[in-house]
Parts: structure tokens; sequence; C-alpha cells
């Protein structure tokens, strides 16, 4: 690792996990200094940034409004800001203004970066640009809940239009239901969290249906790379969070989620996930993150590094390299793609030597450095006590609540 190279301004990311972590090592390896206020528990054991605690409670982003004018904050005046979560997201659609002065800010049309946190405004616009999305209903009134009642096929799922406040209470992504009595049992239990849901339809296909693909578009709308891979397994089955993914090159991924981008007018970093519909075939849009994204470090692996590429935007630097990438590279998260395999196996989706196969094939690690292990050990004792506490019994409640989704 270089030593800190007082010419390049630090960098200051805001949220995420394991995202933030291989944001943090690809501009720690060049010599830049990286701080992580409040930041993820990956980035306090990593010698690649420098954690800081934040003072205060509640709202994380007002928190971190407070640090960056504070004090401590205009410390690292010049810095890059560089949200790795949609609360860092949502810093800067709240404050940029007040930032511009001081800071480089995360690059992006504000109006659209607003819609791409909102799950119903991003299927709103995917409507008005003729981009395939699942039909939604909103949940705002009783006459939107009647009206939904009479329309709605199940099963369907209910989830939250702003995923990041939702995760303050639960953690599921969505919860499915089979008929009306689940949904308006679903529908009470998230009530009081005073965060806006929506009824989408359920695209059917298999886990190894969705894919994806990333781009940063320039002043002028143009794409600077390309960059597409698939999302195989996830957990939990249906409906989590991604276990196995695999780089690839796919034109029509890529040009559907270009034409979507460009049709309204994103600027800066962008991943768009698709899931083909095994309906009629076609790619329905699921979501879109308008930053860093958990598997990021299978990018940089592959040869794409979206970090540098962000912070020298920023700093109006050369850009990195982003002519090529590596396909067929995979990236899996161990524990959790087991579990996805066991839903599968029962099912009778997976066997073990088609599981034991995919593991085989060239993988990266979201944690595990030999030059960096602190995230990586931190993580497993972590899990160590936790399994002893399951085990012994002692497990007490937390704050945050865990819905049941029905398969």
């Amino acid at each position: 690792m270089r030593p800190l190279d007082p010419s390049l301004p630090p960098a200051v990311l805001l949220g995420g996990g394991a995202n933030a972590l291989s944001v943090a090592r690809s501009l720690r390896r060049r010599g830049i200094r990286v701080v992580a206020p409040g930041g993820p528990d990956a980035l306090r054991h990593s010698r690649c940034a420098q954690w800081l605690p934040l003072s205060g409670a509640g709202d994380v982003v007002e928190r971190w409004r407070d640090w960056l004018t504070g004090a401590a904050g205009r410390s690292f005046a010049g810095a890059a800001l560089m949200p790795c979560g949609d609360n860092g997201l949502e810093l800067v659609l709240r404050y940029r203004a007040q930032l511009v002065d001081d800071f480089r800010v995360y690059e992006a049309n504000d109006a659209v970066l607003a819609a791409m946190l909102d799950k119903a405004a991003t299927y709103e616009l995917a409507r008005k640009v003729g981009v395939a999305a699942p039909q939604v209903w909103l949940t705002e009134s009783r006459e939107d809940w009647a009206r939904m009642l009479q329309q709605v096929r199940y099963p369907c799922g209910l989830k939250p239009r702003l995923s990041h406040r939702f995760a303050k209470f639960a953690e599921e992504k969505m919860f499915v239901a089979h008929d009306a009595a689940e949904l308006e049992a679903a529908h009470r239990n998230v009530e009081s969290y005073g965060v806006p849901m929506l009824v989408t339809e359920l695209i059917p296909g298999g886990e190894a249906d969705y894919c994806s693909y990333y781009t940063y578009l320039d002043d002028d709308g143009e794409p600077l790379f390309h960059f597409t891979k698939r999302k195989l397994r996830q957990y939990p089955v249906g409906f989590g969070t991604g276990t196995y993914h695999v780089t690839d090159s796919n034109a029509e991924v890529a040009g559907l989620g270009l034409r979507f981008f460009q049709a309204i007018g994103l600027r800066g970093l962008a991943c768009i996930e698709f899931k083909r519909d095994a309906r009629d075939g076609k790619l329905k849009l699921i979501e879109v993150n308008h930053r860093f994204t958990e598997p990021n470090e299978l990018l940089a692996v592959a040869g794409l590094d979206l970090a540098s590429l962000v912070y020298n935007r920023l700093m109006r630097l050369p850009l990195p390299s982003l002519s090529r990438y590596q396909s067929g590279l995979t990236l899996a998260k161990p524990w959790e793609d087991f579990l996805a395999f066991r839903e599968l196996q029962r099912d009778g989706a997976i066997t073990w030597r088609a599981w034991i196969a995919s593991r085989l094939q060239p993988a990266c690690s979201l944690y595990f450095k030999w030059w960096d292990p602190g995230p990586f050990v931190a993580r497993s004792a972590g899990r160590i006590r936790a399994a002893f506490k399951r085990a012994s019994g002692d497990n007490p409640m937390t704050t945050r609540r865990r819905l049941v989704t029905a398969s």
C-alpha cells in the first residue's frame, strides 16, 4: 500500500457496507486518504479508512450535515463526497447547495436522483419512456387501497418506496402476500413505520433471470463504460440480496439500460437491474441504484475501478481505463450462498454438483484481503458469537422487526 499522497484530496465515504470497503481499498491503494464518519463496521476494522464517530442520535443525514458543516468536517475541505448508501444520496439531495463550496459533491441530476430513490417514481419514469416494469399500486389513501384490491392478482408484493428508510425497522425488501387477508395484515404491520409503501406485481421467473447494467453518464449523457452481470442466486430466495454474481457481456441488457438512463436524463454512476419475465421473455425493470452497489469489488477485480472513476471525475483528473473487463468472474457470499443453495435444493432447482461447480469458478471476495484482514476477521468473529448465542438460546430481541415472507 502506498504512503498517503498529500497532493490528492481526501475522500469522504457516506454509508454503505461491503461496497464502501471496496471503494476505500481502491482509493487507499492509490495513496488517497479515506474518511468514514459513522461508517460501517467493515471500515472501522480496515487499514484503508479512517473511521470517525458521529455525535448525537437520530437521522444520520442530519448528523452528517452537522459534521460536514462543523469544524471537524471543514478540516477535510476539498474532499470528494462519495455516497455508498441511499442515506448518502439523500444527503446530496438535501444539502448539495450548502456543501458544494467546500467539497467536491457526487455528480448527479438531482431530479433524477430523487426519482431513483423512490421506487414508485422510478416505475413511473419507466412507463413514460417505454421501458417495461412491474405494475404497481400506491397505498396512500383508502381510495388507492380499495382500487388496488379490485385490480391486483396474487401472489403480489408489498414493499417500501424508500428502502433506506424502511431498513431501520425491518430486514426484508418485500413481503409476499397470497391473498387479500395476507396483504392487509402485512400493511397493518408496517403502517406505524411511516414509510410510504406500494403493492407490486411479481415478475415470474427463476433466480438466474436477474441481470444488471452499470455505466457512468458524463455531462452530455454519454456513457463512459458498459458493464453487465447476472445474479444467479439470492437469499432469501426470490426477493433477497444477491449471494452469487457472474460477469458477462449482454448487449440486450446494456442497450435497454442505457436507453432508460439517457431517456430520463440521468448523470453520473448508476446500476439498473432487470428480470426476464417468464411469460413473454421480456426484460422488466426491477430497481435502480444511483451509487456504488454491494458487488462493487466484482467490478474492480474484473477491471473496472469505479471508485477511481468517480473520484477522478470529481477532482478533474484523467480517468482510469474503462475499455475492457473480464467476463465469467464470480463473486459469492459464502454463508449466504450456502443458505440460498439449501432453499433451492429443497425445491429441486439445483443439485450439490451444480452448486459446487459454480463455486469453483474464478471468484473474488467481498471482505477477505491478505493485506487488509481486519474486516474479514471482525465479520467472522461476529458470526461465531451470533452462532453461540443462537445455540445457547440467548438471542435478545433487536429494535428492528423481521417480517416473515411467504414463498
